[in-house]
């Protein structure tokens, strides 16, 4: 019997960026700039439908195997020598209702 991999969910905050699309290429493109394997190793991915609009950028949830968040983190903290943008971490769990939650909180809900 095999286990599975552990996620870590990352709650992110980049500035500079206007669209979801824009936000995942910049994370995607820094993570892959500076180490090619490690999106695939770690399975990286930002989660669709999570990422919304805040002052002057976008927060948005990032999933990624547990065994690689702290390659990740350090790498999408290199962000700015790419682009015009900041990336702020703001909630690393292994459980995305934790995340969601404080995502809500600090936003506001869209019901």
């Amino acid at each position: 019997m095999t286990m599975r991999p552990k996620k870590r969910y990352i709650l992110a905050s980049l500035s500079g960026v206007d669209s979801e699309e824009e936000f995942e290429k910049m994370l995607f493109n820094t993570i892959t700039k500076l180490d090619p394997l490690l999106p695939i190793k770690g399975n990286f991915r930002v989660i669709k439908g999570l990422t919304r609009k805040a002052d002057g950028g976008m927060i948005g949830v990032i999933s990624i195997a547990n065994k690689y968040k702290y390659d990740v983190i350090f790498l999408l903290s290199l962000v700015g020598k790419f682009y015009k943008a900041n990336l702020l971490t703001l909630k690393s769990s292994g459980n995305i209702n934790k995340v969601k939650k404080v995502e809500e909180t600090r936003n506001g809900t869209d019901a």
